[in-house]
C-alpha cells in the first residue's frame, strides 16, 4: 500500500504567505523567500531521517579572533562573486541541482525586503525580536529593527535544490566593518533571546504544531578574520522540516549560508559546509 503523504510543515504555510506578498509587490527576487516550499510538499513520514540530537560542542563567538577593520568598506558585491559554488562543492550535502545561477536574480535592500516582510511575519504571530527567523538573506525582518531603513544591497549568490531540499547562498555589504560586526551581534543576542517562536494559531493541516524551536548551533572552524552566528529552526517533531543557517562575517560584509531539509541533509554536512565557505570568504583579497 501507498505511503500516506504528509501535509506541509507549519513554517511552510509561512513561507506561503510571505511568498504572497512578493507577487502582490511584483518583485522576483523576494519570491525567494518561498523558495523551499516545494521540500516540505508530497514528501511522507517514511521517506524522512529520524530525530536527530543536536551537535554538542563550543558555543559560537560572533567576534572574530583578529577581525578586519574596514571603516570605510573594504569589500563590494563583487565580493560575493568568489562564493559561488559548484556540483563538487555540494554534493557532500546530497544531489541537488543549480536551479538559480550567479547573476539570475537581481539584487536588492533591506528596506526593500522588511517592507515586504515585516507585516506579514507580525500578522503569522511572530515576535519583532525573533524576526531574523523568517529572512532569507543577512537582515532581520521587522520595522522595529535598528537598520529597518537601510539601503545595504543584498545579493543572492545561488540556489541549489533537490526534490526534497533547498540550499541558497546570499550576501549583505555593510558600509564598514563595524556596521556588519553590530548586525552580527544583534543576529546573536537574538537568537539567544528566542528559543520558542508561538506562531499563534492552528497549524496548518498535515502540520506538526504552530510551535517553533530555535536553537543557537556550536561553533564551527573558521579563520581568524571570519565570526560565525549560526542557529536552527524546527517544528516538533524531531528533524523534519528543519532549517540551518550561518551568518559568516568578514570586514564589511555577511555571507549566508541556508539549508532547509526534510532531515536528510544533517547538522554535521550544513557545518562542514559553512566551515568551507568561511574559509572561501576569508580568502577574497580587499579593495586596493
Amino acid at each position: 500500500m501507498r505511503t500516506p503523504r504528509r501535509g506541509l510543515a507549519w513554517w511552510g504555510w509561512l513561507l506561503i504567505g510571505l511568498g504572497a506578498a512578493a507577487v502582490l509587490a511584483v518583485i522576483a527576487y523576494i519570491a525567494l523567500i518561498g523558495i523551499g516550499l516545494s521540500a516540505y510538499v508530497n514528501h511522507s513520514i517514511a521517506e524522512t531521517s529520524p530525530d536527530q540530537p543536536f551537535l554538542i560542542g563550543d558555543p559560537q563567538d560572533p567576534v572574530a579572533t583578529a577581525p578586519l577593520s574596514c571603516p570605510s568598506g573594504c569589500f563590494d558585491t563583487t565580493a560575493f562573486d568568489e562564493m559561488a559554488v559548484d556540483a563538487a562543492d555540494v554534493a557532500p550535502l546530497g544531489p541537488l541541482e543549480e536551479t538559480d545561477a550567479p547573476g539570475s536574480i537581481d539584487p536588492g535592500t533591506v528596506a526593500q525586503l522588511v517592507e515586504l516582510t515585516a507585516e506579514t511575519w507580525t500578522k503569522q504571530g511572530g515576535d519583532a525580536e525573533c524576526a531574523f527567523v523568517p529572512s532569507n538573506a543577512p537582515y532581520i525582518a521587522a520595522r522595529t529593527a535598528p537598520d529597518a531603513d537601510s539601503t545595504d544591497p543584498l545579493v543572492w549568490v545561488q540556489v541549489w535544490r533537490s526534490e526534497a531540499e533547498v540550499l541558497d547562498i546570499s550576501g549583505r555589504v555593510f558600509p564598514s566593518s563595524d556596521n556588519a560586526e553590530g548586525y552580527l551581534q544583534d543576529l546573536h543576542e537574538r537568537v539567544a533571546a528566542c528559543p520558542w517562536q508561538d506562531m499563534e494559531g492552528v497549524p496548518a493541516p498535515g502540520g506538526d504544531t504552530s510551535l517553533v524551536q530555535i536553537t543557537a548551533q556550536a561553533a564551527i572552524p573558521v579563520p581568524d578574520d571570519v565570526a560565525a552566528v549560526g542557529w536552527t529552526r524546527e517544528g516538533t517533531p524531531g528533524a523534519r522540516w528543519r532549517a540551518y543557517v550561518w551568518d559568516l562575517q568578514r570586514g564589511n560584509v555577511v555571507l549566508r549560508v541556508r539549508v532547509l531539509t526534510d532531515g536528510r541533509i544533517l547538522e554535521q554536512q550544513v557545518a562542514d559546509f559553512a566551515a568551507t565557505m568561511a574559509a572561501r570568504l576569508a580568502a577574497v583579497e580587499p579593495r586596493g
